[in-house]
């Protein structure tokens, strides 16, 4: 008989990568050999009985001994295993066979397939660490078992791939889809994604070769043609109406709309008149039902914009978080049309001039939300003659009818006729029909607004035995207290049970505009399944909004409701769910950063409270994605950290933030956020943490072209990095405080700069770190025409590279050596050079750093004389400066085309 065994709480098993068994976090050494044949077998089939025979198949691939041998040794490898896990066993014996008994939330398989089945698939992706069972010896297993997984995998990888289409992020999808395609040349899904993401990148002409690519290969290999869906996707890409980059941002519209037939016909009638621009602007009080009428009716007419629809929540009345930049709302727009990062303009009237380009000649639907005044929707008006905006606000908005002609649509209170049928479309007509009276009453407390009444009526289907009649008793009893809508809010918050009734406060303590699955698990600290319920309730009640698989949000007004009932909950308890919301935040970022920073210098982070379970990525493009995801909630989740007095959680998660923002590239907004984690590190009087907030502003303000401000923070983080000693840091400052002389034009400053962070960085021992100082010093001595010593910070710039194969520098350090070349005249070893950079793999040569090279390379054909091959370097690189967005330099490009042709 076998012993009962009590799995503890803190056992983890993981098949999807290397078999590892953690209990406490520390490592189970499993048994080498046949025991991990045994646990991975049982643990690809979990909570499944699994014969004596398959298993003696598996142990000894398909060639047992003697039947009475293979089943005694059998059972001495159950014995051994069990004992090698210990505390973790989870190995259960069952008539003629075996099975692995685990909770389904402690095994990286069975989450992967719930998160799957769930849409997230981001969150499912990052639990695979490499090959299935990589550390089981097995044929059989990794011949009969794995593959159907690593089929799973790819399926799963293809639904996030086609989430991340339908936002509009192809741009950044394009590589990754290279490298799948590339791996699995068969595979016309990831084919056809290719070219999907191509087209959205504006990249037309790559969409068609990579067609023709698998087109060639289907037929050389297996004599057919492509599918029809990537024949359809083809045809749209010679259709000459097809555009890159159509978004589709608008949001789910309400299941249960009512009435609003005369403002529903108002707009329909404004907006049929042919002007440049239409502007309609909705205003009402909060909880009118404007948000819903505008999504509602937008939908309805959105086959009338072809070129996309945009959508943003303006935050305008929101209590806890601060409303919408208009700049940073104008850099997610341009994202959506494939301009992003460093192609944003910096400054706010040269983002909205680049948006009113880039829609001028489209037919785009734009929705505002919750806009706060004038001057925040102003910068965000298209000016392309079909586009339509729709405004919603708590404010009228008299100048936009003054100055832009903007239509105003005055929402009021529902009539009785559209309150009733509101709560018909939910509650069903024979329950309405059975209390006419209770009804009136419901309608009457309510006062006609739509999301008192949804709140009451989801409270009503919520428990089909609570007569209408009743629940007007408990409306009338609460609002002795409180107003109204509080009473509507108090009375359905009454029915919940104490678990989700705690974490609907809790939403009162957020300030990010959505909160995902995982971070909500953080904040409540209870298991992701029972927080996953409650918040099914909420939103099966109207107290928070589903606004996709796993993405939760708030009205604000039941967010400022949820905020006013935070004394319920003792300080400490409030601080404690910040506290580990935070930590999710953090530990994720960190994990992402991890990939997007190839160097870095890690910190000791805040360490995880209990159960706090962040997500982990092995994926550099799902990292990225992720980060996108929570962009607006990890700029809030600082600046919340800031203000609970948790410093060290602040200032670290600005830090470990760097690798994503840097390569969204907007610096204002880095600024911003530096600021307050400055702020954080002086609070908490932590010097280290000074210096590394200093520096990063510093770097900020370099990228916005205010090297002056950039100078004066280097300067600052140099002189507290010196105090503490903290000598890896004073390298990096000095370099980069060179840099920011070099960019402003003064090259002596910047020289000497470089010659000390050299210095630094041969006293910390660091190659990598040596060698793009080397380089950098380089650059500079190549803008002072010091030739020869330019040489030779290259040449060993270029050793260190080739020594310890940091294959990510070669290409701009040899760029540098191929740039002294041009300078001194010498065009052959020039032409050389660059052809040598552009030789390079793909995965080693950005396509900023070839677009660079292509220029330099046509220069020194230029001047060698050869005009044709120049211009045909040219040529290559405009394609890149298109593809990048950056039309400035593209103008500049063709303007020297032509003077070359």
């Amino acid at each position: 008989m076998d012993e009962q065994v009590k799995e503890p709480m803190n056992v983890e098993y993981r098949v999807l990568g290397p078999l590892e068994v953690l209990c406490d976090g520390v490592r189970v050494q499993v048994p080498a050999g046949r025991g991990r044949v045994l646990l991975a077998t049982l643990l690809l089939r979990p909570n499944r009985f699994v014969s004596v025979d398959e298993l003696v198949d598996r142990l000894w691939d398909g060639e047992p001994p003697t039947i009475d041998r293979a089943h005694k040794t059998l059972q001495m490898v159950v014995r051994r295993l069990r004992m090698a896990l210990g505390d973790a066993n989870c190995v259960r014996t069952a008539t003629g066979g075996y099975l692995a008994e685990v909770d389904p939330d402690r095994l990286d398989l069975t989450r992967f397939r719930r998160l799957a089945a769930e849409g997230e698939f981001a969150a499912a992706l990052a639990h695979w660490r490499g090959e299935v069972a990589a550390n089981v010896a097995s044929t059989h297993l990794h011949r009969e078992d794995v593959p159907p997984l690593v089929e799973e995998r790819l399926v799963v990888h293809g639904r996030r791939v086609e989430a991340d289409l339908a936002r509009g992020r192809g741009a950044a999808l394009v590589d990754e889809l290279r490298e799948l395609t590339g791996e699995h040349p068969l595979r016309e899904g990831f084919w056809a994604q290719l070219v999907h993401a191509l087209h959205q990148a504006g990249r037309h002409r790559e969409a068609l070769a990579a067609y023709e690519q698998i087109r060639d290969h289907l037929d050389d290999e297996l004599g057919v043609e492509p599918g029809q869906p990537l024949r359809d996707l083809h045809a749209r890409l010679l259709d000459p109406a097809s555009r890159a980059g159509v978004p589709r941002q608008l949001p789910v519209g309400a299941v249960h709309f009512a009435g609003r037939d005369a403002e529903l016909a108002r707009l329909t009638e404004v907006t049929t008149g042919g002007a440049a621009v239409v502007i309609t602007a909705i205003d009402g009080t909060a909880g009118i039902g404007k948000t819903a009428l505008a999504v509602r009716w937008a939908h309805s007419v959105a086959d009338r914009f072809p070129d996309g629809q945009l959508y943003v929540d303006l935050r305008g009345f929101e209590p806890s978080a601060d409303p919408a930049d208009p700049a940073e709302v104008l850099a997610a727009f341009l994202g959506a049309f494939g301009v992003s990062g460093s192609r944003v303009p910096v400054d706010l009237p040269e983002r909205a001039a680049l948006y009113r380009s880039v829609v001028a000649d489209r037919r785009v639907l734009v929705l505002l939300d919750n806009a706060r005044d004038v001057e925040q929707v102003r910068p965000l008006l298209p000016a392309g003659r079909g586009c339509l905006v729709v405004i919603t606000s708590r404010n009228r908005f008299t100048g936009l009818v003054v100055r832009e002609g903007a239509v105003p649509v005055t929402l009021g209170l529902l009539g009785e006729d559209d309150a009733v049928a509101l709560l018909t479309a939910r509650l069903g007509a024979g329950r309405v029909a059975a209390e006419p009276d209770a009804v009136a009453d419901l309608v009457a407390f309510c006062g006609g607004l739509p999301l008192a009444l949804a709140v009451s009526a989801s409270r009503a289907a919520d428990d089909p035995g609570l007569g209408l009649r009743e629940l007007v008793a408990e409306l009338r009893a609460a609002d002795g207290l409180m107003t109204h809508v509080e009473a509507v809010f108090a009375t359905s918050c009454g029915r919940l049970d104490d678990d989700t009734a705690r974490l609907f406060r809790l939403f009162g303590l957020t300030t990010g505009p959505d909160i995902s699955l995982d971070a909500a698990t953080a904040l409540d600290g209870r298991r992701r399944a029972e927080v996953r319920r409650s918040l099914q309730t909420l939103a099966r009640m109207h107290l928070v909004i589903e606004l996709s698989p796993g993405r939760y949000t708030s009205h604000d007004l039941l967010r400022a409701y949820a905020g006013s009932l935070r004394e319920t909950d003792p300080a400490a308890e409030r601080l404690t769910a910040v506290r580990r919301l935070l930590e999710f935040y953090l530990h994720s970022v960190d994990s992402a950063d991890r990939l997007l920073r190839h160097s870095r210098v890690a910190i000791t982070l805040c360490p995880l409270s209990d159960g706090v379970q962040p997500v982990l990525f092995e994926d550099s493009a799902v990292a990225a994605a992720w980060c996108e995801t929570e962009h607006e909630n990890l700029l809030a989740a600082v600046g919340l950290a800031g203000e609970c007095g948790l410093h060290q959680h602040a200032w670290q998660l600005a830090t470990v933030m760097f690798g994503y923002l840097y390569l969204r590239g907007r610096p204002s907004e880095r600024i911003a956020l530096y600021r307050v984690a400055l702020a954080a590190a002086r609070a908490s009087a932590d010097r280290y943490a000074e210096g590394i907030t200093l520096h990063s502003l510093g770097n900020a303000f370099s990228a916005l072209g205010a090297f002056a401000d950039g100078a004066v923070h280097y300067a600052e983080a140099l002189r507290v990095r010196e105090e503490i000693g903290h000598l890896h840091g004073i390298a990096v400052t000095l370099d980069q405080w060179a840099i920011n002389h070099a960019m402003s034009g003064d090259l002596e400053s910047a020289k000497a700069l470089h010659e000390r962070a050299i210095e630094k960085r041969r006293e910390q021992g660091s190659p990598s770190g040596l060698a793009m100082a080397l380089n950098n010093y380089s650059m500079t001595l190549v803008g002072l025409k010091e030739f020869d010593a330019a040489l030779t910070a290259n040449d060993e710039a270029y050793a260190v590279v080739t020594q310890e194969g940091m294959a990510e520098l070669a290409a701009s350090t040899l760029d540098t050596r191929g740039l002294l070349h041009l300078e001194r005249g010498h065009l052959a070893e020039a032409v050389a050079t660059f052809q040598r950079v552009l030789a390079l793999p793909g995965d080693q040569l950005p396509d900023a750093i070839k677009s660079v090279t292509l220029e330099n390379l046509a220069d020194a054909h230029a001047r060698a004389g050869r005009a044709e091959d120049a211009v045909a370097a040219l040529k290559e690189a405009l394609l890149l400066r298109e593809d990048m967005g950056n039309e400035q330099a593209a103008e500049k490009l063709r303007a020297r085309i032509a003077e070359l042709s």
